[in-house]
């Protein structure tokens, strides 16, 4: 099997399971997954501060989540076969 084959191959398995691909390079690839926070949190941010807030601290807690919720991991393309998802791929 060659490398770069099992390198697409990883790729592809992660941006189907929900990854999106934040940045692109020779010789590596930098995933990222982005998340808007619990939905049961909104629904107490929702009860308690919809009357006087009209949701945004809802909108808040989203985009706050949303830029430090996020988790990034690095594929790299020139790596050795042998324990590739140890050695291949760093998570934040």
């Amino acid at each position: 099997m060659d490398r770069s084959d099992s390198y697409r191959r990883e790729v592809t398995a992660k941006v189907e399971s929900g990854w999106k691909i934040e940045e692109e390079t020779q010789d590596r690839v930098t995933l990222v997954r982005r998340e808007f926070g619990n939905p049961g949190i909104h629904l107490i941010i929702a009860i308690l501060t919809i009357w006087w807030a009209m949701g945004v601290p809802n909108l808040l807690y989203a985009a706050y989540r949303y830029f430090t919720g996020s988790q990034r991991t690095i594929v790299w393309k020139d790596r050795a076969e042998a324990g590739a998802d140890k050695l291949g791929t760093n998570t934040e």
